[in-house]
């Protein structure tokens, strides 16, 4: 972890210094971060894909998000290249502007600052109104065509039996079915990139163009598939196309983790890298670890111990929130 950005561990106190908000004043640095647009260099695997999702999210736009990954993704986009964006959450909140992580999509700090506190199954009617520009979600299966389950592994068993009973769809299918277009974010496996899905939880392209239309669906299905290895759009066949890999990771690596005859982009690149100040703005979301690296921190200490953690890094924000 550098010593030059601002982390979890970082001594100074929570508001900022005279000379973080003189440099808080260029676009994309709130935090001041001396030379933020520079790559970080010492950014971790989860920081990168929580990034490149956040670039999913344009300004001026609505998001759709959860908790975990997607929700790092969606307030790391508000407070830097997207001040426009409105974030969305199931349990019922448009325009708020969580201070970080939560454990529960019902937690009511995802309410602060919120434009609209209403239900879950109002947030779900927009959705279907096609109010929604963008989505991100998870899977343990997908297909070349973006069709994903998180429904259920049958493998040589059955439904009621299966070789594995996954989470379930939770807002997938909606989001998938309705928003303007969504990001699929999971890991690359060989068994996860499959050629047909176990069980369709959140239809993509289904089996053919023009499948979701004649089906009436209002989204545009899946635009981006994040993973461990890789960023994959989709050509306009509906088909899964490799843009990008991410570094010290080739072509003929990503190929051996998908079982199908993957399409590849003319011009396949690198995955953009994290900059300094997108690296120290996701450690001041995720004080405690929870999603950057997955620790039991906030098991592992008291209620007041954990509250002041999340209370100071949230005192960072705050100067962003008030400007």
């Amino acid at each position: 972890m550098s010593e030059e950005i601002p982390t979890a561990d970082d001594p100074e106190q929570p508001g900022r210094s005279g000379s973080e908000r003189e440099a808080a004043t260029e676009p994309g640095n709130p935090l001041g971060v001396d030379r933020p647009h520079e790559t970080a260099e010492d950014y971790t695997l989860t920081e990168l894909l929580a990034v490149t999702a956040a670039h999913e999210i344009a300004d001026h736009e609505t998001a759709f998000i959860g908790v975990g990954m997607s929700l790092m993704s969606g307030v790391l986009a508000k407070y830097t290249h997207a001040p426009n964006c409105q974030l969305v959450t199931e349990s019922g909140y448009i325009g708020s502007v969580p201070p970080g992580v939560v454990q529960s999509i019902s937690d009511s700090v995802l309410g602060v600052d919120a434009l609209v506190a209403t239900d879950q199954c109002e947030i779900f009617t927009d959705n279907q109104r096609g109010a929604f520009d963008v989505g991100i979600i998870g899977a343990g299966q997908i297909d070349s065509r973006g069709n994903t389950n998180s429904t259920v592994v049958i493998g040589d068993q059955s439904y009621d039996r299966p070789k594995v009973r996954l989470p379930g769809s939770g807002g997938s299918n909606d989001i998938m079915t309705s928003c303007g277009r969504t990001v699929v974010m999971m890991r690359q496996k060989r068994r996860a990139f499959t050629t047909d899905v176990d069980y369709t939880t959140a239809p993509g392209h289904l089996e053919y163009p023009g499948h979701r239309e004649e089906l009436g669906f209002v989204g545009n299905g899946p635009c981006a598939v994040i993973t461990d290895m890789a960023v994959f759009g989709f050509d306009d066949d509906g088909e899964m196309l490799l843009e990008s890999t991410h570094p010290d990771v080739s072509v003929d690596d990503v190929h051996d983790e998908v079982q199908w005859e993957l399409r590849v982009a003319d011009d396949v690149g690198t995955t953009r890298e994290p900059t300094r100040a997108e690296v120290a703005m996701l450690r001041t979301i995720d004080p405690a670890d929870v999603v950057l690296r997955g620790t039991d921190y906030v098991y592992e200490v008291g209620f007041e111990e954990w509250s002041e953690t999340v209370l100071e890094h949230w005192r960072r924000l705050q100067p962003i929130q008030d400007e």
